[in-house]
């Protein structure tokens, strides 16, 4: 009897770790094929600029939301805005109507700013408004494909 339970013991094993492959743990790099993708079901679909992306319901290693991209690869995002050409204060004024931001980091020494907000969605939500009320700045959702980030 008791090498039944050990295989049966194995045999769950087995199944568990299928299961856990099917219902994928992805890394940003990495590629989901078109079948597989369809298996995750209606995942929600973001536009940021040209691009679309649909968000998994997975987050990264460091917190980061996981999202795919037309092609099927996984990329991440810090839920950030990237923005440069525009100084601090107009910055944060900037910033006060609409999806509040979690943290402003802003970099004197470059002109850089970081805005990061609590997830994906109000990150894309905030983009539009940014770049309408800083026209002659540079405002980019920062998505990273599985390269290390400069900062």
């Amino acid at each position: 009897m008791k090498w039944i339970n050990g295989i049966l013991g194995g045999v769950a094993a087995v199944v568990l770790a299928f299961g856990a492959e099917a219902a994928g743990t992805y890394a940003p790099g990495s590629r989901i094929p078109a079948d597989q993708l369809g298996q995750l079901g209606n995942l929600p679909v973001y536009s940021v600029g040209k691009q679309s992306y649909r968000l998994l319901p997975q987050k990264g290693a460091d917190g980061a939301s996981l999202l795919v991209d037309s092609q099927g690869l996984v990329v991440s995002s810090a839920n950030e805005i990237l923005i440069t050409g525009a100084s601090e204060a107009e910055i944060r004024s900037s910033t006060g109507p609409g999806p509040a931001p979690v943290s402003i980091q802003y970099f004197a020494a470059t002109g850089i700013a970081l805005v990061r907000y609590a997830d994906f969605p109000t990150a894309v939500a905030a983009l539009a408004p940014l770049q309408q009320r800083l026209p002659a700045a540079s405002v980019r959702l920062a998505i990273s494909r599985g390269t290390a980030r400069a900062y």
